[in-house]
């Protein structure tokens, strides 16, 4: 049977709603698949119910791997992949019975490396899904485009989950997941570099996928966060792209990163310099120099806010040391 679509689901500890998600992929309408479960027996009832979901669906392939986070696991699962085209599953979400089919159909209409498609975010359990709309956010173009053709894109969630990516433009393009410590954010560099590379990214805005929502900790240790914003310049420089609108989206990219390691938002804008640790200012220093000043204050996809806190970013040491 020739394999259409490589599913894989990463599975760690907090995986409590792995059976809605289990039972939502191998009741695709979409046949010819290829289910990849990267176990780390870290989730015993997860584990479980993978061994019974096996028993009775010959897709399903398990790769045991020591836990050595999420990147590490997703790429395993994408080195074992046979398929045309690649999908990533959380294993706490559940998707529509008719979502990979529709995507697929979409992909080969035009040969796309990139479906991407919107979710229905699951805030709580007893309330209405709630639709993340990107057609209110940006005009996006009715058939295949590059992202310079959109670059709004690239300041989204990056909503990996809800994709199809072809699985020999990941591969011809050594396209892999960052292999952190942390999992956090984990997505937004994958995101950027494939946006970046696609010739063809085609987007359909029915929602398939149902994404339960996590809170990041407000106390926890975010220096990941840096790390991720780090990636993102390392791959803008490899790309050498000269689009200042795609700087532009990728730079609020950015910014939103390190307003999330401030625990700064647009409602609560103000930071006291004296609780910026050194470590944090050494970061954000080496993240600002490689933008470009000129993009952060004239371009028109940088909002007024963004601006503010740009500038607060680049003279955050100075104020500091004074």
């Amino acid at each position: 049977m020739n394999k259409k679509a490589s599913i894989i689901i990463p599975l760690y500890k907090e995986a409590k709603n792995f059976e809605q998600c289990i039972k939502s992929i191998v009741s695709q309408s979409l046949k010819e698949l290829e289910i990849i479960c990267i176990n780390n027996n870290q989730n015993d009832e997860a584990d479980k119910i993978l061994q019974k979901f096996q028993k009775n669906d010959k897709r399903i392939n398990i790769i045991n791997k020591m836990e050595e986070g999420l990147g590490s696991a997703i790429n395993a699962g994408l080195n074992a992949a046979n398929a045309e085209y690649i999908a990533i599953i959380n294993p706490n979400d559940y998707i529509d019975k008719k979502m990979h089919e529709n995507l697929y159909k979409l992909a080969k209409k035009c040969d796309a490396d990139i479906v991407k498609s919107p979710y229905s975010s699951l805030y709580q359990e007893e309330k209405k899904p709630e639709k993340i709309n990107w057609q209110k956010r940006c005009k996006i173009p009715a058939w295949f485009f590059r992202i310079n053709e959109c670059p709004s894109f690239l300041a989204f969630h990056p909503s990996i989950f809800t994709s199809l990516y072809k699985r020999t433009f990941l591969n011809n393009n050594s396209i892999r997941f960052v292999e952190a410590k942390n999992n956090g954010f984990i997505d937004a560099p994958f995101h950027i570099e494939t946006m970046l590379l696609a010739q063809k990214i085609i987007y359909t805005d029915t929602a398939y996928y149902y994404r339960r929502q996590k809170t990041l900790s407000s106390n926890g240790e975010k220096s990941f966060i840096f790390d991720r914003a780090e990636e993102i310049s390392q791959i803008l420089l490899r790309q050498k792209t000269r689009d200042k609108n795609v700087f532009a989206n990728i730079y609020k990219r950015q910014l939103k990163l390190i307003a999330t390691a401030l625990d700064i938002s647009k409602e609560n804008s103000c930071v006291e310099i004296k609780d910026v640790s050194y470590e944090a200012q050494r970061r954000i220093e080496i993240i600002a120099k490689n933008m470009d000043e000129d993009i952060i204050k004239n371009n028109p996809y940088i909002d007024e806010f963004e601006k503010r806190f740009f500038s607060m970013l680049t003279n955050i040491k100075t104020k500091n040391t004074v």
